[in-house]
C-alpha cells in the first residue's frame, strides 16, 4: 500500500511540475508576442522569436499608434547562443526558386558610437542557413555557415555606415553605404532564393524608385528555406553601447 501511495504521490508532482512549465512557456511566449507585435503583424508572429541575453536587450519604444521595437546590446553583456547579440528571428516558410521581399524600417539613435577604427565584424540583418528537419537534421553536427546574404553595420567619414555581402563564400561585397542618425531608413531586399546561378537579390535603400544594390548568383548554402534575423549581432570584443530600432517588418511571396 505504502509503495502504490507513493508512486501516486510521484506521479501527481510529476503532473504538477509538468502543467508548472507548461505555465511558464506559455507565459514565456505571451511576453515575447507582446515585443512582436510592435514590430510585425499577425501573419509573421508564428514564424517568429527573439534571440536575447536578458530582457534588457529588449524595450517598445514611443507610445501611441506607432511604438517601435528597440534592441540593445551593453558593454561586457552575456552570450546568447553562443555570441553577442540581440535579434529578431523570423523563419518564414519559402522553398528555394521562390523570391520573397523582405520590407522593414530602422533607426540608429543620434550618438551612435561604431567601431572605428577597428571596423570588427558586426551584423544588423542576416539570412542564415539551418537544417532540414525532413532529412532528419539537426543542429547537432551541422557545419558552420557564415550567411550567404548580411547587411553590416561599421564606420565611414567618422559615421555610421552599411554594407552589403552576397554569396555562399561573401564574394560580392558592395558599400559602405552612409547612415544618418536619428532618421528612420526604408529597406526593401527582394531575394530570388537558389543554390544555383538564376540567384538574385535587389536592395533598395529610403528611395525604393531605385535599387541601391543589385547581386546575382547563388544565394543558398542548401535548399532549406534561410531564416532573417535582424537586430544587433557582433564582434564579442566590442565593448560599447548600442541601441537600433525597428519597426514595420513584413515579408511577402512575389508572384
Amino acid at each position: 500500500m505504502r509503495m502504490i501511495y507513493t508512486r501516486l504521490v510521484f506521479f501527481t508532482l510529476t503532473l504538477i511540475l509538468i502543467a508548472c512549465g507548461r505555465a511558464e512557456q506559455k507565459a514565456g511566449r505571451e511576453m515575447e508576442l507582446s515585443y512582436l507585435k510592435v514590430l510585425m503583424g499577425e501573419e509573421l508572429l508564428p514564424y517568429a522569436h527573439l534571440e536575447l541575453a536578458a530582457l534588457e536587450n529588449v524595450t517598445i519604444e514611443g507610445t501611441g499608434a506607432d511604438p517601435s521595437l528597440g534592441l540593445h546590446l551593453f558593454a561586457g553583456q552575456k552570450k546568447r547562443n553562443g555570441g553577442v547579440r540581440a535579434e529578431v528571428s523570423v523563419d518564414f516558410p519559402h522553398q528555394q526558386g521562390d523570391t520573397l521581399r523582405y520590407a522593414w524600417r530602422f533607426m540608429l539613435p543620434e550618438g551612435s558610437v561604431m567601431d572605428s577604427p577597428k571596423n570588427r565584424w558586426w551584423l544588423f540583418g542576416q539570412w542564415h542557413d539551418q537544417p532540414d528537419l525532413k532529412k532528419h537534421e539537426t543542429w547537432e553536427g551541422f557545419p558552420s555557415h557564415s550567411p550567404p546574404v548580411l547587411l553590416g553595420l561599421g564606420s565611414l567619414d567618422g559615421g555610421p555606415a552599411f554594407s552589403f555581402e552576397y554569396g555562399p563564400k561573401q564574394a560580392i561585397k558592395k558599400g559602405p553605404f552612409p547612415i544618418v542618425t536619428g532618421v528612420w531608413h526604408q529597406v526593401v531586399m527582394i531575394i530570388h532564393w537558389s543554390q544555383k546561378d538564376d540567384g538574385r537579390t535587389t536592395l533598395f535603400y529610403d528611395d525604393l524608385s531605385k535599387p541601391l544594390i543589385t547581386a546575382e548568383g547563388a544565394n543558398m548554402h542548401n535548399d532549406f528555406q534561410h531564416y532573417l534575423k535582424l537586430g544587433l549581432y557582433r564582434h564579442p570584443d566590442i565593448q560599447t553601447n548600442n541601441s537600433i530600432f525597428l519597426d514595420d517588418l513584413k515579408i511577402t511571396l512575389e508572384k
